[in-house]
């Protein structure tokens, strides 16, 4: 026996790792796949998509008015990311108190992390103009998706898990953020909390912004308490290095636009319009603590 495989090594070890120089050999090849525990998945069809719903339940009883509950759009790419969190929560055993949250992932069936056409079509509000943008990707279905949501997995979540009703959030990024400003905008209440991330303000030429006027022409002075959380990354609001990139930011003047947004909303009654931006990331690192930010809020206790 070699030295690298001498009884001491072994025994410390365990049989089942393969070392440098041993004749005990494992293999990587056939084992099983990683999963995440307490979570499930379904697929459904609807709008000529096949979602797939991911479900997190916290690793605890639930409170006795149910656990509070976080949608995410691109499911795909953030559930296991907002999965994890939750029950990062948890870690330290039943005898220390912790509060979490049930997480859907809202993704597309298929082994794509971003289906690009399916979230164009599904994220992005009804406008006037062309049904595609300029890839040929459609366009528009996001009442649809919606009506999806509403109608059909906000009933299966509740019926497979105890939620609070009056706790719910939608959390969206870029595009999904979009999706998340034209829901708060269209359909007020639906969510009691809104998370749009680095939200795509300038998609045709501000679109959202008309929806938002529209929002406050009609909010009552006695609307429900909602809340609306904005987050961007920091270097989402400086130019690009790149020329190419920093033609397509001078056009879209997407930061101009969002603070636009935000200025508008501040005094809207019955909304508690939270803002951050985080030091050092770019559109697409942001997405981190935004999910962060996204699980506290909803978490965090309503007064």
């Amino acid at each position: 026996m070699t030295p690298a495989c001498s009884r001491r090594t072994l025994l410390g070890l365990g049989a089942t790792l393969a070392l440098p120089g041993c004749a005990l050999h494992r293999t990587l090849e056939g084992a099983p796949p990683v999963t995440l525990p307490d979570t499930r998945r379904i697929d459904l069809s609807a709008n000529g998509h096949l979602h797939r719903i991911m479900v997190a339940t916290p690793p605890s009883p639930p409170p006795a008015q149910g656990w509070p509950v976080l949608y995410m759009l691109d499911g795909n790419l953030l559930f296991p990311l907002a999965a994890q969190l939750v029950r990062n929560r948890f870690a330290r055993g039943p005898g220390v108190p912790a509060r979490g949250a049930v997480v859907v992932g809202l993704g597309y069936a298929g082994s794509q992390v971003l289906d690009q056409d399916a979230r164009t079509y599904d994220y992005t509000p009804p406008a006037p103009g062309p049904a595609t943008d300029e890839r040929g990707r459609r366009e528009g279905g996001a009442d649809a998706f919606l009506d999806f949501i509403d109608a059909v997995v906000r009933p299966l979540v509740a019926d497979a898990v105890p939620v609070d009703a009056g706790r719910q959030a939608l959390f969206g990024h870029s595009y999904g953020g979009l999706c998340v400003l034209h829901a708060l905008f269209t359909r007020p209440g639906g969510f009691q909390d809104y998370v749009a991330a680095s939200p795509s303000v300038w998609w045709r030429d501000g679109f959202i912004l008309s929806e938002q006027a529209r929002f406050l022409a009609e909010r009552d002075a006695d609307a429900s308490a909602l809340r609306l959380l904005v987050t961007q990354g920091e270097r989402e609001a400086e130019p690009p290095a790149d020329p190419a990139r920093a033609a397509i930011a001078r056009k879209r003047r997407n930061h101009e636009r969002l603070r636009t947004l935000l200025d508008g909303l501040r005094d809207a009654p019955g909304l508690d319009v939270r803002f951050a931006s985080f030091p050092g990331a770019d559109h697409g690192s942001s997405m981190v603590p935004a999910v962060q930010q996204a699980l506290a809020l909803v978490i965090e206790a309503r007064g």
